[in-house]
């Protein structure tokens, strides 16, 4: 009976999986740890390194198993650096390599993603997307498929990025790493509530928001398919070289050396101009 019901699960499981059209490119583990989502739902503890859900049809997530547990060890995807595992910016570097073929540059925290990246770009061909900030209270309301960035706070030290996967009239749900090592309940980590309050848009978490971030790519952006992957290993790419913020930064560099010429030019004009009156 035990066998039956154990092979009926499995069954049941394989079915939903090829139902959802889950891509080929990602191994799925099969595994008791997959059984216990099913099973029992976001309440069960998942250890450090066990699947605890899959969100945007093909993203897994693993569980940290612990928040404040640092691994020191990096993880690479097809050989692109995604980040240190299992923390909330390796997941949200990942997404966006997986389903958008792009990513963004090293930070420090979680929070700096947003007072620091404004810039992601496609690991394969370089082209860059700017990024769109709304401020938690914003006009606009929560959009699909954007970057949720909290703030720092006393349980958040190094803050937290989520992202954002689907968007109900009330509420929204999000994918992520690290913010517990729970199993999720379904392709989503958890739902959060948000009010429309005198025409701005609140979040209600827990824990302060700085707000969310969505990729203006005008449909330009694609999910990681065989022809990029095979791209990425001839070029051999592990972590691609950021023009896109250089040329930022370089642009920002030669307006302020432009500034300081005209005015040291202006300067210097004046001096010779004057009339001496000794």
């Amino acid at each position: 009976m035990k066998s039956t019901l154990t092979i009926l699960l499995f069954a049941s499981l394989y079915s939903s999986l090829k139902c959802n059209n889950v891509n080929p490119l990602i191994k799925l583990d099969l595994t008791s740890n997959s059984l216990n989502t099913k099973l029992f739902g976001n309440e069960t503890y998942a250890p450090y390194g066990a699947m605890s859900g899959i969100a945007s049809i093909n993203v897994p997530a693993y569980s940290n198993g612990n928040d404040t547990y640092i691994s020191n060890q990096s993880n690479y995807f097809y050989g692109v650096y995604t980040g240190m595992k299992w923390q909330c910016v390796e997941y949200a570097r990942r997404w966006l390599f997986v389903r958008k073929g792009c990513t963004f540059d090293s930070v420090v925290a979680a929070t700096d993603i947003w007072t620091q990246i404004s810039i992601v770009q496609q690991v394969v061909g370089g082209k860059c997307f700017t990024l769109k900030k709304q401020s938690d209270g914003s006009k606009t309301r929560p959009t699909n498929e954007s970057l949720l960035i909290y703030k720092l706070g006393t349980d958040m030290p190094y803050g937290h990025v989520s992202v954002i996967v689907d968007v109900l009239p009330n509420s929204i749900r999000v994918a992520e790493q690290n913010y517990d090592a729970n199993y999720w309940l379904g392709n989503y980590s958890r739902e959060i509530p948000y009010v429309l309050l005198n025409g701005s848009y609140y979040i209600n978490d827990s824990y302060p928001i700085y707000g969310w971030i969505s990729v203006e790519d005008n449909n330009q952006t694609y999910p990681l398919n065989q022809s990029t992957i095979d791209k990425i290993t001839r070029q051999n790419i592990s972590f691609p070289d950021f023009v896109c913020s250089k040329g930022v930064l370089h642009y920002c560099f030669s307006v302020y050396c432009y500034l300081l010429f005209i005015c040291f030019t202006f300067g210097l004009s004046s001096m010779i101009l004057r009339p001496n009156h000794a």
